[in-house]
């Protein structure tokens, strides 16, 4: 360690030694000039820049000594412990994230954990009124009872839901209404029109960085890990580009009900200090992870693919709500865990009733009528998906004639916009008299309703 008075002593010596040879060279050139010829040295600029060199120097210094230095010996530095450490903890954090290839993660990781409490709910009828009043009363935006029901209901059918209509309709918006209504809003993710592989959602390595380049969707998934929240991830404009590419492997692995193996791979190697809960390269896609996408369909966008539809649960709307007063009520935190029990409890119990065997029978006949008026059919997957919304549906304030309507027309009557509508007008017709015959001349109104567009 330099000793800084040793230093100080030194150099005072050395500024006297030089104000002594500054007083000899003054009265040398006193006694020169007094003699005879010796006055034309005063001539001689160099004799002014030495006596300024030899005087200027020893001055300085002794102000800073006296005054400047007098002032830092005063105020002594004091060690103080506590500060060093807090010092040497930011400065090795610092350095250890810079060998991170996660730095987003890592700072999720080292983030302070907080308790989350969740309210206690008792009926998902009340669930959705609360959050139809929460929307109008806080947020100015008014939707029908019938959209609100059939929102949540698709959530417990699937991870994935498409959210479409006209523009100005409210898509974007009740999802994000639904964010704050549960106290955990989530930045949208904003799809861009030349994203074409899985990478341009989760991020990729960088070989020339040896960093990962983390996404937003990254940072979610990885945050959902952490606590039993739902997690809301908003693709906005999914079909702005194609999601059959860019969305692929998120189509199958949601397809598992067994988040075991829903592990999304992120990197083929694992490193050291890679964050906790990336295990061997991968990361668990939690169920209470729910994707819901906008749509809109225009020249600027691409039409989605019936695989996309097939597992999908697709909220259309078409209209706006009419403003009403709605109650003030505040947020309800609900968790995952208490959401899917109510909703699997719901279906357990449908599933051993008698209305359970009259919807059997009802699709049955559709299918029938389907198959000889369109050529159409349906598989086990859209009958799965049907049987578990009816009971939701109901459990959500509506009633089970209402949520067949609306699943038949948003689901499955749409695989007739892929055929010739000039030629499918006589089929339409004969199978809305059919309809008469089999269910009621004012059964099903949704599906009247939609198959009258390709008439008209």
């Amino acid at each position: 360690m330099v000793n800084k008075r040793l230093i100080d002593q030194i150099c005072t010596i050395l500024i006297l030694l030089d104000l002594v040879l500054g007083l000899f060279f003054l009265a040398f050139l006193l006694a020169y000039t007094l003699s005879d010829g010796g006055g034309f040295i005063l001539n001689n600029p160099l004799v002014y820049v030495t006596m300024a060199l030899l005087f200027i120097i020893p001055i300085c210094y002794m102000t800073y000594f006296l005054l400047i230095n007098k002032e830092k010996e005063e105020s002594a530095f004091i060690f103080n412990r506590e500060s060093f450490l807090n010092v040497k903890k930011i400065n090795n954090q610092k350095k250890d994230k810079e060998n991170y290839r996660f730095s987003k993660l890592y700072e999720i990781d080292n983030m302070k954990k907080e308790e989350v409490k969740f309210d206690k709910i008792t009926s998902l009828k009340s669930f959705c009124d609360n959050f139809r009043n929460y929307c109008a009363s806080n947020l100015s935006l008014y939707y029908e009872i019938s959209d609100i029901r059939a929102f949540i209901a698709n959530l417990a059918i699937s991870k994935i839901m498409i959210l479409q209509g006209m523009s100005g309709t409210g898509k974007t918006s009740i999802a994000l209404a639904f964010e704050k209504y549960i106290g955990n809003v989530l930045e949208p993710v904003a799809i861009q029109p030349m994203w074409k592989e899985r990478s341009d959602l989760v991020g990729y390595f960088n070989e020339f960085t040896k960093k990962f380049n983390e996404t937003l969707l990254l940072e979610e998934l990885y945050k959902s890990n952490l606590d039993d929240k739902i997690y809301i991830i908003i693709l906005d404009e999914v079909n702005i580009a194609r999601i059959e590419y860019y969305f692929a492997e998120f189509l199958s692995l949601l397809e598992y009900p067994d988040e075991d193996r829903r592990t999304l791979e992120i990197t083929n190697d694992t490193w050291i200090n890679d964050p906790k809960m990336l295990k061997e390269g991968k990361l668990l896609i939690k169920n209470n992870v729910y994707f819901l996408g906008t749509a809109n369909n225009d020249e600027s966008t691409f039409a989605i693919s019936d695989k996309v539809y097939d597992r999908s649960m697709i909220l259309n709307l078409n209209k706006k709500a009419t403003p009403f007063r709605g109650e003030k009520v505040g947020e309800t935190k609900i968790s995952n865990t208490e959401f899917m029990n109510i909703c699997q409890n719901k279906i357990r119990a449908f599933k051993n009733s008698e209305e359970y065997k009259e919807i059997l029978s009802s699709l049955n006949k559709i299918d029938e009528l389907l198959s000889k008026n369109f050529k159409i059919n349906f598989g086990n997957r859209m009958v799965n998906q049907i049987l578990n919304y009816i009971p939701v549906y109901v459990e959500c304030g509506g009633k089970k004639e209402e949520a067949f309507d609306d699943f038949i027309a948003k689901k499955i009557l749409r695989k007739i916009e892929s055929k010739d509508f000039l030629r499918l007008a006589p089929a339409i017709r004969k199978f809305l008299e059919q309809l008469d015959d089999y269910f009621g001349k004012d059964s099903m109104p949704l599906s009247r309703e939609y198959l009258s567009r390709f008439i008209n």
